[in-house]
């Protein structure tokens, strides 16, 4: 299965589209207007929510971000390490084993679940995100979407965490 995660064009809320190979929708990606841990939901088209995005408002040496049934229990935690040659996630969650490894450039993600690689995300170069995520058939798409906006929403982070630290 092969997905493509995309921001809107404009949007206030940082919303975006999920399209399947053929272009057609298959889900949304709705965010708030204002919110300091850049929360969003994962939703189906009928506007039923699957996920909840957002990362932890306080974070000292590493970034972290939470993924969350529409319950708010948390059902996977990232860490991202504050700085590292290859960008690699760790994610504690009751799936089992699951690490995000990307190359130095972070264009490239590798999805490792209990030491067998199972999908593949790869970062287009675009003026705004966007993502080609590939899956093993058998896995939950709405899952792996929250953590791919999971991964965007931690690297919106570092480039505001960068910009402040230039200004």
């Amino acid at each position: 299965m092969e997905l493509t995660i995309r921001d809107k064009w404009i949007s206030l809320r940082e919303s975006g589209k999920v399209k399947d190979m053929q272009g057609n929708d298959v889900l949304n990606v709705k965010g708030k207007f204002w919110t300091m841990t850049k929360k969003k939901f994962i939703k189906t088209l009928d506007g039923e929510t699957k996920y909840i995005v957002r990362n932890k408002f306080w974070t000292l040496f590493r970034y972290k971000a939470y993924v969350l049934t529409p319950e708010k229990e948390v059902i996977a935690f990232l860490t991202n390490k504050f700085f590292s040659l290859h960008d690699r996630y760790l994610i504690d969650t009751k799936v089992g084993k699951l690490e995000i490894v990307g190359n130095i450039l972070g264009f490239d993600y590798h999805i490792i679940l209990n030491d067998k690689e199972i999908g593949h995300v790869a970062r287009k170069i675009s003026l705004r995100d966007s993502f080609v995520l590939t899956l093993d058939d058998d896995q939950d798409m709405y899952f792996y979407v929250a953590l791919v906006v999971a991964i965007a929403n931690i690297g919106k982070q570092k480039a505001e965490d960068t910009a402040a630290a230039f200004n």
